[in-house]
């Protein structure tokens, strides 16, 4: 039975409302639950000086990227269950054009599973194989990969990123054999960030002052490598041949593209 409380005069609030992110609280939150989304300065393209487009890896496993595990609200089930309910788009590739139905997406990452049946009480080896499908477990991703522009906005005289999507990465696996990471799908971060910015997540400071998930990705509170910068080829990092089967090799790049995107900012300045 619900249970209401009186605020003030005339005030009924409902005590199921005080639950949020799937604990009880004493007092009523709305902050979260309520913030708007700050929209990004006006950009002309006649502005826009420079732009470099880079992909990152975030890898939760990684202690400032705990947060997006928490358990009463990590981000892996709240993109996962609203991609296979519909409520937000699956696109198939970085270009954002086409997109899986909520079908098709269902079906990503899963796997037909055999199994034998046996059919004679008493011969345990007589029996019929059968077939079902295996869907994905949400709780499998790990890491995620953050396509973002790094622009130098002549108007604003600011060099910011503005992440364009976000993709869910995953291991697919083939008749047991595992293959290379991809993304489960792309999705448009504009068409995220309200859900993003009304989603709770874990402050280790206060919890009071509970942070969303938008403050989280556009305050850059992340740590993350790059895996791809623009380039004639569109090849990732690792898919150059240098670094194939050079992984050291491929983070001493990461940081290289890095360090480059710091020195152009650096040179833009008179000190």
């Amino acid at each position: 039975m619900a249970l209401s409380l009186a605020f003030g005069a005339n005030a009924q609030v409902n005590y199921d409302d005080f639950i949020t992110s799937g604990e009880h609280t004493s007092y009523y939150k709305v902050a979260v639950r309520e913030t708007p989304v700050v929209a990004y300065p006006h950009l002309r393209e006649a502005d826009v000086k420079f732009s470099r487009r880079v992909i990152r890896c975030i890898d939760v496993r990684q202690k400032m990227n705990k947060q997006l595990e928490w358990p009463r609200q990590p981000l892996n089930r709240l993109l996962y269950e609203n991609l296979t309910n519909g409520t937000i788009k699956a696109y198939k590739t970085d270009s954002l054009l086409s997109t899986y139905n909520v079908e098709e997406f269902g079906k990503r990452g899963g796997q037909e599973v055999n199994v034998f049946i046996a059919t004679d009480p008493d011969d345990p080896t007589i029996g019929i194989d059968s077939v079902y499908y295996e869907i994905y477990k949400y709780e499998n991703i790990k890491k995620y990969w953050i396509m973002e522009d790094w622009i130098f906005d002549f108007k604003h005289s600011v060099f910011k990123p503005r992440i364009i999507a976000i993709a869910p990465i995953f291991r697919p696996s083939y008749g047991g054999a595992v293959a290379a990471e991809q993304p489960l799908c792309w999705i448009a971060m504009d068409e995220i960030r309200q859900l993003l910015a009304n989603t709770e997540m874990f402050n280790r400071y206060n919890d009071a002052a509970r942070l969303n998930y938008d403050d989280f990705f556009q305050m850059r509170m992340f740590d993350s490598y790059i895996v791809y910068e623009s380039n004639v080829f569109d090849n990732y990092v690792n898919q150059f041949q240098e670094y194939e089967n050079d992984a050291v090799g491929a983070l001493l790049k990461s940081d290289e593209i890095k360090n480059d995107l710091f020195i152009f900012e650096h040179d833009l300045w008179q000190f």
